[in-house]
């Protein structure tokens, strides 16, 4: 990865310092070397805050909200930027999953923000099964078994339960609507 820019701040005085010894006396030199070196200064803010606006760590509002379509068509749902900004980075994670157990945990975990276990069953099925801290919202589910869909290898079939928290286990696997949505289950492989 490259590190990220770093903003000149004084364009102005550099053009000063490279100034030839005979034209460095010069007030008309110097005062016109100023000038360029501030319209330089001014480009230069103006392209530092453009680059700041699409790297994830400095992105807020608006800027934020670009770059969640851009990477897949997130939106904010009401989030505060901090909380989407988790999101973007969870998309990204997934994009870039090879569809490996310990990546699907992981991007389960940061989206249902929820402690998770991945359970194989046979060669070609899994089921993983979590519990949130928190009741999630329909509107919020969706969108996470979404973007966990990114992670999940093409052509794993899959589908995503949610249990009431008072079910016992034989039902916990038999439901696919969302009452208590803190509890669910994840199924995906063959004959699903």
């Amino acid at each position: 990865m490259t590190s990220p820019a770093t903003q000149i701040t004084d364009h102005a005085e550099r053009a000063l310092e490279t100034l030839l010894s005979q034209f460095s006396r010069s007030p008309h030199i110097r005062a016109l070397t100023e000038i360029i070196g501030d319209e330089i200064q001014a480009l230069e803010d103006w392209m530092y805050l453009q680059y700041a606006a699409m790297i994830l760590d400095t992105a807020v509002g608006v800027q934020l909200d670009q770059l969640g379509a851009k990477v897949g068509s997130v939106t904010r749902l009401g989030r505060t930027d901090a909380e989407f900004r988790r999101i973007i980075e969870v998309v990204i994670a997934a994009k870039q999953s090879d569809g490996g157990a310990d990546q699907i945990i992981d991007i389960a975990t940061r989206l249902f923000g929820a402690t998770a276990q991945y359970i194989k069953e046979g060669t070609a099925r899994f089921r993983l099964d979590y519990e949130s801290s928190e009741t999630l919202e329909q509107q919020f589910l969706d969108e996470a078994i979404r973007i966990l869909g990114f992670a999940i290898p093409g052509g794993v079939q899959w589908i995503v339960q949610a249990v009431d928290s008072q079910a016992d286990e034989g039902a916990r696997f038999g439901r696919d609507t969302f009452g208590d949505a803190r509890f669910g289950t994840i199924i995906g492989g063959e004959g699903y």
